[in-house]
């Protein structure tokens, strides 16, 4: 007798690799907003503190305000990206759980087929052998 659950244990399975193909995503996306984060400070310490005349000096608090304003927006994107990966992290732990609940279900299941299989063919060797020694004993009379 197959698993009767077999065709839920295949849709978990589905599940748990498209959770698992989500985290990955997700971690990928977090990794390249930490990634421009880094990459916007780094560009924000490029600027050069030189100032010459008041034009240099407008340009530069002009290019600091904007680059803190991108940095601040990277910044939230960079939390929202990881707060959403860890949500795809949970989301994939529960699929997994649930996937591996039922494999135990499985196996528990083909464990208790072995275990009738075992025992009809010990009942049928029992009952080989009563006949033979019937046999045994009728022939020796």
């Amino acid at each position: 007798m197959t698993f009767p659950l077999s065709a839920l244990l295949r849709v978990r399975g589905v599940q748990e690799r498209a959770a698992a193909a989500s985290l990955s995503n997700a971690r990928a996306a977090a990794d390249a907003a930490e990634s421009a984060v880094e990459r916007a400070v780094s560009s924000l310490s490029d600027i050069a503190p030189q100032i010459d005349d008041p034009a240099t000096l407008l340009a530069m608090v002009a290019a600091r305000s904007s680059g803190q304003a991108a940095l601040a927006d990277l910044r939230v994107l960079a939390q929202v990206r990881q707060d959403a990966a860890e949500a795809a992290s949970r989301a994939h732990v529960e699929a997994r759980r649930e996937l591996k609940g039922l494999e135990r279900l499985e196996s528990a299941h083909l464990e208790s087929e072995r275990a009738e299989e075992r025992r009809v063919e010990q009942n049928v060797l029992d009952e080989i052998a009563v006949v033979r020694a019937a046999r045994d004993a009728g022939s020796a009379a």
